[in-house]
């Protein structure tokens, strides 16, 4: 084999390598960051339920519980669906900001937070206020559609905050945990130059 032909080879086992950490990184990330926005949405729906809605709802225990993995459910099918990283990593490239600096991590925790936080808030707040709404029989009682829609709201702000904080903070730990040797959006390793690109310091 030729000495291109073995850099090639090597390159592409590299590129898979770090695609496998990567996905790893989003997953065990999207398991964290679900955990706690579960909590937080059986929560936010728990407490500003109405009294006869709340008398519907499953036990508290119960609640979160299911609420829970059901957050998680979705957060690691998000994971695995949407590249969450590289949206991140063309962020950062975008402002200028480059691995392991404090504003590349600060960037590439947007798209974690913000797309998990809509789509698990909104399934999650859906399901729970689905559950519910069928037992109450208040004749004046608004559509589902509304209720869902005002407790969604309600939520939605505290979940991106939530799993922004959660991104950025538990980034470089799973990044370390894992080996990947750069933020979760993809770089390549301290020192060394991205597959394809010039040697490291050029």
């Amino acid at each position: 084999m030729k000495g291109g032909d073995i850099e090639k080879s090597m390159e592409k086992d590299i590129q898979k390598e770090m695609k496998k950490k990567e996905r790893l990184v989003s997953i065990i990330m999207a398991v964290i960051i679900s955990v706690c926005m579960g909590i937080l949405f059986a929560f936010i729906t728990r407490s500003t339920a109405e009294p006869k809605a709340l008398e519907n709802m499953p036990p508290a225990p119960v609640a979160y519980l299911l609420s829970v993995l059901e957050s998680v459910t979705i957060g690691v099918i998000l994971a695995l669906l949407i590249p969450m990283g590289r949206m991140g990593r063309s962020l950062a490239a975008k402002a200028g900001a480059t691995p392991p600096s404090l504003k590349f991590t600060l960037i590439n925790g947007i798209p974690f937070a913000v797309i998990n936080a809509v789509v698990i808030s909104a399934i999650c707040s859906f399901i729970g206020i689905a559950t519910s709404y069928g037992k109450n029989m208040d004749p004046n009682k608004p559509s589902l559609i509304a209720m869902w829609f005002g407790n969604w709201i309600k939520s939605l702000p505290f979940g991106i905050l939530v799993g922004y904080v959660l991104a950025v903070i538990i980034a470089p730990f799973v990044v370390k945990a894992v080996g990947l040797g750069g933020p979760p959006a993809g770089g390549p390793p301290a020192g060394r130059p991205p597959v394809g690109g010039p040697p490291a310091g050029e």
